[in-house]
């Protein structure tokens, strides 16, 4: 976490600096004390990292997966959205219960990715592949038919 402290000059009524200064040391205080909760109460369920691309063809989804096993990987297509979900564990930690961290930078336990289609994707050529620790769900789009020109009919209105 990166914390920016910039130079703010505050009067009071009074024009107290104690006052002011005892101000933005409860300010500080309290910003410490949110961040420090914050990370003591992480959510379980985390977000790895994705792209998304969308071409003529359709759109690709590549998530980085790295430890898990295809079989734990869930991939649900949805009228307009794609969701995958899973759980990574860590099996050296199940191993080793009294383990001392000296850096935890990978991220356990159950994920989720919803990514919004918004365009009709062809179902049945929906494909997905996980080699190399990368999850790749190509979605081709509806190819649209064949281009028809339509007549506008005259309202009969005259001008």
């Amino acid at each position: 976490m990166r914390m920016r402290y910039r130079q703010v000059t505050y009067r009071y009524i009074d024009g107290s600096p104690k006052q002011m200064e005892q101000r933005y040391r409860q300010l500080l205080n309290d910003a410490l004390h949110q961040s420090q909760q914050s990370i003591l109460h992480r959510s379980t369920t985390w977000r790895p990292l994705a792209d998304v691309c969308e071409a003529a063809d359709g759109m690709t989804v590549k998530i980085e997966l790295a430890g898990m096993k295809e079989e734990d990987i869930d991939v649900t297509l949805y009228e307009n959205a794609l969701v995958i979900s899973g759980e990574r564990r860590d099996e050296h930690n199940e191993a080793h219960k009294n383990l001392c961290y000296h850096e935890a930078q990978i991220r356990y336990g159950p994920f989720r990715v919803e990514v919004f289609i918004p365009s009709p994707v062809e179902r049945d050529s929906v494909t997905a592949r996980y080699e190399n620790g990368f999850l790749w769900v190509h979605l081709p789009g509806v190819l649209p038919s064949q281009t028809e020109r339509i007549h506008i009919q005259n309202s009969g209105i005259k001008e």
